[in-house]
């Protein structure tokens, strides 16, 4: 920029010479370039554009001034150059219009924007009228047309300074482009001016010629975006029309024809009467209609300013929010109106903010020391919610504080208040909700859990301990089914409000979830003798019948105890109690049991050996041992009872006393059970298949009660008899009596299925606790086994016992064979065999056998079959169980 500043300084020193007209057409040049250039990167629509065309046409117009001087010595003085020139203004003209109507975003700005142009515009054609545009008028010398041209130039002036003006009263703050047009215009005017009075000019190269060039080269500036972008974006990005500043040019332009008057009057020049008096005429009217927009403008302000008032007071008087301003004194500056609404009383009952706390019912001192917290807090904003008493109901108020004492629009501290009572409620009710029992309403297991820990903390503190009873009802899954949900949802009810009454005000009463509730006991001493109290009451009051659909329901219940001090977690104690209660309830109905660390030693024990069992069947860990079942006639192997076996790596063998509950537990006795199907049919039929004497040799597996439970067993046992081959007849299943009364319409169906198949069936454990006659009746079996109970009460020298001679009476009355389990003594099998039991089993004739050893023993006998050259007896069905 300096270097073309430079050259425009030095064709100002070369009036005349080629050199001087060389440097103004490199300006010019300089000047085009530059304005469709910053045009061509603004983006900012067509008003660049129009600065761009009007600097082009002027540098056209010289460049055909000064060809018509170089071809014909002399240029006219009214030619296609003016076109150009005039034509140069018109498109300046538009972009300024442009520029300046795109910053006018209403009609009442872009009217007041009119209104001040035209002021401008008049004002400018008074002086350039008595400078000139008369002048030229009154010179008879030139042709009209000329007179025309030649007027027209400072007319142009005038509406482009008056347009000018315009732009630059809207521009915004910061931004640089529309100075630098109206500056533009400035020099054009001046150079015009000055052309028009002085000689005739032939050349480039002067003074006169830089007013013109800095024009072309402002205007190529303005084309620029970074003068159009403001610097630092202002909060009130345009200048609006009513500004002072804009009013003051409407009144200075009216101030211009007295002055232009007053000049003439004191140089003797001209004789301006008519003409001051028509510019005067038409500015007072143009000002009248400024001042008129101006009022009308300010009105509607008045109006929106009284609109967003009233918008203000409805809405706080229809907010559960008030917001007032108080000093650091605590006196009110604000108005009480909004308060006085939220609080239900008037607004002359709250002249001051003691006023404010007595009617709010907040504690003075609680409020002293929030507004205390919110003056500290220096313009921080302080929350807080305060409890309050009014009318004899609690209350509670949010507070916020930030103190604006400082701000001169406040002058205060800043109290919002809201009445946030509803919500305290509602998360009441909501923590009641999520912390107690919905049908009950006694504590869940959430809200007693953190109990028991701070009672725990408490034993800390001020020593004793902290008990906690579990109680299990017994038989509540009856009721459910017998009676219906909502008979056990009201004996339930019953049961909480019976414990209620029965525990002490401060112990704390829990449904813990199901039929399983909870005591916790805070006591004074180590032991267990108010937990035990409590434990003897809860059954007590547990005794008493409960009316449920018009009959009387008695409950009994399983009690577990706990006791701990602070070296233990909630979580922990509760536990314990619940091992109390498995064991409570494994013992039997109505039993208090007092947790004892063995029982988490046997949990332990239990999940281990699940742990273990889990792999051991895809291990191999598991094998079949196998008992002969002899006949106690003439002692022969008739077939043998398989008998499953676990030896784990890491517990070594484990009895099935052990393992087949915890497989049954954990839903793996299916898995198993169909196993120890496969691997008995599959021995069996191989030892039938490989000897040819053992062709009526049986094999019997035992299944449980959640076998016997599952709708897969008939499927297992037929697909174990299809792969070996094995014939049905040749598979004895037996069952005992207490897998058969758990459900005994789907046992009697279950067996049906099994007797369906071909096999044979036979009651384990018979006459062990259970109608045993009953039984028979209902299920229908092949074979009685007498259990080793029974058996091993049988004393040599002593008679049959009565119920073993019984079992054996029975079973010839119903057809059924008799095996006897567990004869380990020769007395017992000679008293059996002569009571006509038919068979038997155990140490007397052999111990369980691994698989060679037991074929061994089937060989044996089949050799003395065949040494005896009779024919083999058909023998009676021999039992085994894999358990």
């Amino acid at each position: 920029m300096l270097p073309v500043l430079g050259m425009v300084v030095a064709q100002g020193m070369l009036p005349g010479t080629d050199a001087g007209t060389a440097l103004y057409f490199a300006v010019v040049a300089v000047a085009v370039a530059g304005a469709w250039a910053g045009a061509h990167a603004s983006r900012r629509g067509a008003a660049p554009y129009c600065l761009a065309v009007g600097v082009t046409l002027s540098g056209l117009g010289d460049a055909l001034w000064q060809a018509q001087v170089l071809l014909a010595g002399t240029a006219a003085d009214v030619s296609a150059v003016d076109v150009l020139y005039l034509g140069s203004y018109a498109a300046v003209g538009t972009g300024v219009w442009l520029m300046a109507g795109a910053r006018e975003r209403s009609h009442r700005q872009r009217v007041s924007g009119a209104i001040d142009a035209l002021c401008v515009t008049v004002a400018a054609l008074l002086v350039v009228w008595e400078l000139s545009i008369a002048a030229t008028v009154s010179d008879r010398s030139l042709p009209l047309v000329a007179q025309a041209v030649l007027v027209t130039y400072p007319v142009a002036d005038a509406v482009l300074l008056g347009l000018v003006c315009r732009l630059v009263t809207s521009r915004r703050r910061g931004e640089w482009a529309g100075p630098a047009v109206a500056a533009a215009c400035a020099c054009w005017l001046v150079s015009d001016v000055a052309f028009l009075v002085q000689d005739r000019v032939e050349g480039f190269g002067s003074w006169l010629d830089s007013g013109w060039l800095l024009g072309s080269l402002l205007l190529a500036a303005a084309t620029s975006r970074r003068l159009a972008t403001p610097a630092r974006p202002a909060r009130d990005d345009v200048v609006t029309a009513s500004g002072l500043g804009r009013l003051a040019i409407c009144l200075g332009a009216l101030m211009v024809p007295p002055v232009v008057e007053l000049v003439t009057d004191a140089t003797g020049h001209g004789n301006s009467v008519s003409t001051v008096f028509a510019s005067t005429l038409v500015l007072t009217l143009l000002v009248f209609l400024r001042a008129s927009l101006l009022l009308k403008g300010e009105a509607a302000a008045r109006a929106r300013l009284r609109s967003q008032e009233r918008y203000a007071t409805k809405l706080a008087a229809w907010s559960a929010d008030a917001v007032m301003v108080v000093d650091r004194d605590h006196r009110l500056l604000s108005d009480p109106a909004p308060l006085a609404g939220l609080l239900g009383t008037t607004p002359a009952e709250l002249g001051s903010s003691q006023d404010v706390v007595r009617t709010a019912g907040i504690d003075p001192d609680v409020a002293v020391d929030v507004f205390a917290q919110g003056v500290a807090a220096g313009g921080q904003v302080v929350d807080v919610e305060v409890p309050a008493r009014r009318m004899g109901e609690d209350r509670w108020y949010g507070v916020r504080l930030v103190d604006l004492s400082d701000d001169p629009d406040i002058g205060g501290v800043v109290v919002h208040l809201t009445d946030v009572t509803s919500r305290r409620r509602a998360d009441r009710a909501l923590a009641h909700v999520t912390l107690h029992d919905g049908l009950t309403g006694l504590a869940n297991r959430t809200l007693f859990t953190d109990r028991v820990g701070q009672a725990l903390l408490r034993t800390v503190r001020g020593g004793g301990s902290a008990a906690v009873v579990t109680i299990d009802l017994d038989g509540f899954k009856a009721v459910n089914d017998t009676l219906g949900h909502d008979a056990g949802d009201a004996l339930l009810f019953e049961v909480a409000g019976r414990l209620s009454a029965a525990v002490r005000a401060d112990d704390t009463v829990a449904r813990l979830g199901g039929d399983e509730f909870a005591v916790l006991v805070e006591q004074a001493g180590d032991g267990d003798d108010a937990a035990l109290t409590t434990a003897t009451r809860v059954l007590e009051v547990l005794a008493r019948p409960v009316e449920l659909e018009g009959r009387p329901v008695t409950v009994t219940a399983a009690v577990g105890i706990a006791v701990g001090r602070g070296d233990v977690t909630s979580g922990s104690l509760i536990a314990d109690a619940d091992l109390a209660l498995q064991a409570a309830r494994t013992g039997g109905r109505n039993r208090v049991e007092v947790y004892d660390p063995g029982m988490r030693a046997a949990v332990q024990a239990a999940r281990e050996l699940e742990h273990e069992l889990r792999g051991a069947l895809a291990a191999g860990e598991f094998r079949l041992v196998y008992q002969p079942v002899v006949t106690l006639a003439d002692r022969r192997v008739t077939g043998f009872e398989a008998l499953l076996r676990w030896t784990s790596p890491r517990l070594g063998p484990v009895g099935p006393d052990r393992f087949v509950p915890a497989a049954e537990a954990a839903g793996l006795i299916d898995e198993i059970g169909a196993w120890v199907l496969r691997e008995a049919c599959t021995t069996a039929a191989a030892w039938r298949r490989d000897h040819p004497g053992a062709a009526d040799m049986t094999m019997a597996v035992n299944v449980s009660a959640a076998q016997l439970a599952s709708p897969d067993l008939v499927g297992s046992i037929a697909a174990a008899l299809a792969e070996s081959g094995l014939p049905a007849g040749a598979l004895v299943v037996e069952v005992t009596e207490t897998a058969l009364v758990g459900d005994p319409e789907h046992a009697a169906a279950c067996l049906a299925a099994l007797r369906a198949l071909g096999l044979r069936l036979a009651l384990d454990d018979f006459g062990t606790g259970y109608s045993s006659l009953a039984h028979l009746q209902q299920f229908t079996v092949d074979v009685l086994k007498i259990d080793r109970s029974f058996v091993s009460t049988m004393a040599e020298g002593e008679p049959m016992p009565a119920i073993v001679r019984g079992t054996i009476d029975l079973g010839r009355t119903l057809g059924l064979e008799v095996l006897a389990e567990g004869v380990e003594h020769e007395h017992q099998a000679r008293l059996l065999a002569e009571g006509n039991c038919d068979s038997a089993q155990g140490y007397l004739f052999a111990r369980p056998l691994e698989r060679t050893d037991a074929e061994a023993v089937l060989l044996e006998q089949v050799a003395r079959d065949a040494a005896a050259a009779v024919p083999v007896p058909r023998a009676p069905r021999v039992l085994t169980r894999p358990v």
